[in-house]
């Protein structure tokens, strides 16, 4: 394989990983700052988002839903047992989209956890409370507990949920391939 060659492969396997994170970046912008302001932004940056992990190898509709689902019932979660409510209803339209959009992402640019739970783990651990603990800040959601709570419920919820994650997508993927 010549030098070029192994560029375009190199091109061709991280550029979409690249432009899914940062196109999942925008995701969460226009989510949870814009809240319902920004719904027709976020449909369509979700969209973009979705399209973009579909022509991944690693997608495949049931895990995405099941995916969906379980990262939506670790929201009711949380919000049943007392520590945020969020702004615009127990599950607002912005943060279902926000879940579609993150699951996408997770699909494409993330799919190298699979397989990797304690990767996988770790980062849900570091990566999960730090996004809710900023999305408060920025009038998302209202913390109902003290934030240390917050910071050790997602944490480990996030770790379980990527954990489910990295043991689901090989043998969902495979099954399907």
């Amino acid at each position: 394989m010549s030098l070029n060659e192994k560029s375009r492969q190199v091109a061709r396997t991280w550029l979409p990983k690249l432009a899914g994170l940062f196109l999942f970046d925008l995701v969460w912008l226009s989510a949870v700052a814009g809240r319902s302001d920004w719904l027709v932004a976020t449909v369509i940056l979700v969209a973009l988002q979705v399209a973009l992990a579909i022509r991944s190898s690693d997608f495949h509709w049931t895990l995405y839903t099941v995916l969906v689902l379980l990262g939506l019932a670790l929201e009711a979660t949380v919000v049943g047992v007392g520590i945020l409510t969020f702004t615009g209803g127990f599950l607002p339209v912005w943060l279902i989209l926000l879940w579609l959009g993150f699951v996408g992402m997770l699909m494409n640019t993330l799919s190298g956890l699979a397989g990797r739970p304690l990767w996988a783990a770790l980062l849900g651990i570091a990566s999960g409370p730090l996004t809710y603990a900023i999305g408060i800040r920025l009038g998302a959601a209202e913390l109902q507990s003290p934030e240390w709570q917050l910071w050790v419920i997602y944490a480990a919820l996030w770790a379980v949920y990527m954990v489910i994650f990295a043991w689901l997508m090989p043998r969902v993927v495979k099954v399907a391939s």
